[in-house]
């Protein structure tokens, strides 16, 4: 049942048949109810819905990150923040045989006249920390040493986002200890800067890594790509090449030696 708080031409809340009224960021709004919804199966449009869930499922992991960046852009438009990324990044997600190819160095996180910082690359550190280091940019002479830098990082391997507290620009560096589960897996990094007036600069695409850890809890392995190139390397070589097991060591006092039996 709706209810009419300021007579016959005045808003209403709730239902009426298939009309419903309702109040979205201090807009009186109304909108109808589907009579039936069909989900075809053909692949194409499997597809499409794909596309779709891909991109909502990203902007729900970013919230955090959206209502600081995309705060201001989303109210002009009276848009939810989530909305207006999908209108702005929806040219970023491509329908692929594999399924959806997302173009991460492309993603915009946040928009604004606010001054930005300069990131350098991000460094990644044991424990599953994450370090960055970022200057001021000279372009922006007035720029506040008291404006808050934000870090956004997103996680290929488990499509989880996280949301690092800011720090002040003045501080010019910040780090991050993620979740262990984190350990070993592929993120990207944004990041960008919100000024005393809560405006919010354009994001920044900082860079992409594997997230470090400890394979057994005392040895440390720095997941970086010459490590695993090197590993990929030496399983090849075994597996042609198996190590032979027929060695006598020489007994020579002076020069030791390995040398390889003859054969029988």
């Amino acid at each position: 049942m709706a209810k009419i708080y300021q007579g016959i031409n005045g808003p209403f809340f709730g239902k009426v048949g298939n009309v419903v009224g309702y109040q979205w960021k201090r807009l009186h709004c109304v909108r109808s109810l589907p009579e039936s919804v069909r989900y075809p199966n053909a692949a194409r449009q499997q597809q499409e819905r794909d596309w779709f869930i891909s991109m909502v499922r990203f902007a729900a992991q970013a919230r955090p990150a959206l209502l600081h960046g995309f705060k201001t852009k989303a109210l002009a438009r009276n848009m939810t923040e989530g909305n207006y990324f999908v209108t702005r990044n929806k040219q970023h997600f491509h329908l692929a045989p594999e399924g959806i190819d997302i173009d991460y160095p492309q993603l915009s996180l946040a928009e604004g006249p606010a001054a930005d910082v300069i990131f350098h690359t991000p460094i990644f550190r044991e424990h599953e920390t994450v370090s960055v280091d970022f200057d001021r940019n000279t372009l922006f002479s007035r720029a506040s040493g008291d404006d808050m830098v934000y870090l956004y990082l997103y996680s290929v391997d488990l499509a989880r986002g996280y949301m690092a507290a800011p720090v002040a620009r003045k501080a010019k560096n910040i780090s991050i200890q993620l979740p262990a589960d984190w350990s070993g897996t592929i993120i990207h990094i944004y990041g960008f800067v919100v000024d005393r007036e809560g405006r919010s600069s354009n994001s920044t695409y900082i860079g992409a890594g594997m997230v470090n850890h400890y394979n057994d809890g005392t040895t440390y392995i720095p997941l970086n790509k010459s490590w695993m190139d090197f590993v990929e390397v030496a399983n090849k070589v075994n597996a042609i090449d198996p190590a032979p097991t027929d060695i006598t060591i020489s007994e020579s006092p002076s020069t030791p030696s390995a040398t390889k039996a003859p054969p029988e």
